[in-house]
């Protein structure tokens, strides 16, 4: 039976219309009687609304709302905590589904043989359906493997893979925006059984592709792919970044002739430069000589530039200090 092999854990944050929208297509589902537990990161909309309204409906739904708002990756780390079935599968608020034909995932679950169960990609790449394979066996067929299980709600997992580790880690990854990350490098290393829906399941939602620059999220992917041990797929997977499939360094390019950079963005860059040379295996020293050197050899062009940097930040300091004060008076005190 399904629902005593499988646990389902819903993160949320304002979106009671998106949620309720979620709740509805998995009630009307083959997976409608597996336990579900729905992390509220103390909405302030009215999702406790439409929680109450669902429990009386779904009698395996169970609501924990935060005392205070946690983060969307701090929350999806308490979902994996939260799990205790044989596997589990988080989903998020925003994403639509087609539950058509799922009898080969249920069979999958059932059979205990997988380690991962495939669902549903970014809806950036089109992989073999229907397939019994391993994770080492798909990055060397060129699927962007480390691209497509990013998608948090794009794969059902063994629970007791993802261990305390994978967890510790993943806070420490909280900045870099995929929390899930050490668990992805954990299932390649250790070459994972998977398994690839001959459907896909869930189409991934846009809700949350306008919050971050482009330049932000390369930089978040860098750093994510500068933990990957192996070279040469670190390298492969450097350029299968999240943003588009445009080469990376075309659309780094667009981006600085097209976007106003400030100070924070001016920051952001150097942030990403580093980011750059580090994943591709050379350490912080050698990125500082590098910059060193050509200070010394051609001084007066690179001090123009970095005293412009500094009158920007110290501009955008001045400005925010002086609205500070007109906000707050007695700051100063």
């Amino acid at each position: 039976m399904i629902e005593e092999k499988l646990e389902i854990v819903l993160v949320t944050y304002n979106r009671a219309d998106y949620l309720e929208h979620t709740l509805k297509e998995v009630l009307n589902s083959p997976f409608s009687t597996c336990k579900i537990t729905i992390l509220d990161n103390h909405s302030s909309d009215n999702t406790p609304e439409v929680c109450a309204k669902y429990q009386k409906l779904y009698p395996q739904m169970y609501v924990v709302r935060h005392k205070l708002n946690i983060g969307g990756s701090p929350n999806v780390l308490r979902a994996v905590e939260t799990s205790q079935s044989t596997y589990t599968w988080i989903l998020c608020d925003d994403d639509e589904y087609d539950f058509s034909d799922c009898e080969d995932v249920i069979k999958a679950i059932d059979s205990e043989k997988f380690d991962l169960i495939s669902i549903g990609a970014p809806g950036q790449e089109d992989w073999e359906r229907g397939l019994e394979t391993t994770s080492q066996e798909l990055v060397r067929r060129g699927s962007k493997y480390f691209h497509i299980f990013t998608f948090v709600p794009g794969f059902i997992y063994r629970t007791d893979l993802y261990d305390s580790l994978c967890i510790h880690e993943g806070y420490f990854n909280i900045h870099n925006t995929y929390p899930h990350f050490p668990f992805i490098n954990k299932s390649f290393e250790e070459n994972f059984s998977v398994y690839i829906s001959k459907q896909e399941i869930i189409i991934r939602g846009i809700e949350n592709t306008g919050y971050f620059t482009v330049l932000f999220w390369f930089k978040s992917w860098l750093n994510n792919c500068s933990t990957i041990k192996d070279k040469k797929v670190r390298r492969k997977t450097i350029y299968e970044s999240p943003v588009d499939d445009i080469h990376i360094a075309k659309r780094l390019t667009f981006f600085i002739a097209n976007e106003k950079l400030n100070a924070k963005d001016s920051r952001t860059m150097l942030d990403f430069i580093t980011a750059f040379i580090m994943a591709f295996g050379y350490s912080r020293d050698q990125f500082l000589l590098l910059l060193i050197i050509p200070l010394v050899l051609i001084p007066s062009f690179f001090y123009k530039i970095l005293f412009k940097l500094y009158l920007s930040i110290k501009e955008d300091r001045d400005e925010s200090t002086v609205m500070m004060d007109e906000v707050d008076p007695f700051r100063r005190w």
